[in-house]
């Protein structure tokens, strides 16, 4: 298993999304405040190409406006303020802020299976930033995760997402994806992840709230989590 894991790790979904608004430096500076080892974020193009880290495709739930990420420029959405009057950052920002001191797992968001340029765009952010040794990029679609791993050349460990969820394929929503994808983990919902444990991959599930769930599949030996809660959670994974 990569270094990232020679021990259990946990991360933050979004970063501190129970205290601060989702996918922003705010929510997670304090990720780093709290000792949590990392954070998972999205990351999509927009029309420009600029990288940013926003979870929808759409501005709706965040700033009640009908708009697309991959439809508009940078310039347009960094002066658009989502919850909170947060802003939302691009990941050159995140990465200078943060720099090494949490672990990041990256997912790659786009609609459909072309070539954007989205998975070369974040491998070239990575490299320049110098954070090859502390990502993880994750994705539920396996193309884009297969490209990644091919231009990565197999150096940064990958992770393919699934769930039940009707917003993913029925073909994919039992990890199927890892056959196209062959990813390094897996991270099902934490739901699917004991039986994604007898397959004998390594697993990251998400999103894990709950600490009576939280420590039954650490015991059980998956990697480490995703939370909403980090903070609450922490105690699992120290001593």
């Amino acid at each position: 298993m990569n270094a990232l894991f020679e021990r259990k790790r946990l991360f933050g979904h979004r970063g501190d999304s129970e205290h601060h608004t989702e996918n922003t430096l705010a929510a997670f500076e304090a990720c780093i405040e709290s000792g949590i080892d990392g954070i998972e974020l999205d990351v999509q193009r927009t029309a420009c190409g600029t990288l940013v880290v926003f979870h929808d495709f759409t501005l709706r739930r965040m700033a009640h406006i009908d708009r697309r990420i991959d439809e508009a420029e940078w310039e347009e959405l960094k002066e658009i303020p989502i919850a909170g009057g947060e802003r939302i950052p691009t990941l050159e920002a995140v990465f200078s802020s943060i720099g090494t001191n949490l672990i990041y797992d990256i997912e790659l968001k786009a609609r459909g299976i072309a070539d954007t340029g989205l998975e070369e765009g974040v491998l070239k952010a990575i490299e320049k930033a110098g954070l090859t040794d502390h990502v993880l990029v994750s994705s539920f679609n396996p193309v884009l995760l297969r490209r990644f791993k091919r231009l990565a050349s197999n150096r940064i460990p990958t992770a393919l997402i699934y769930s039940h969820s009707p917003e993913v394929p029925a073909v994919l929503r039992n990890g199927q994806g890892r056959l196209v994808a062959r990813p390094t983990l897996l991270k099902p919902e934490h739901t699917l992840a004991h039986a994604a444990l007898k397959r004998g991959a390594p697993l990251l599930p998400w999103t894990v709230d709950d600490e009576g769930v939280a420590d039954q599949l650490l015991q059980a030996g998956v990697q480490g989590i995703i939370s909403n809660r980090p903070t609450a959670l922490a105690h699992l994974f120290r001593g």
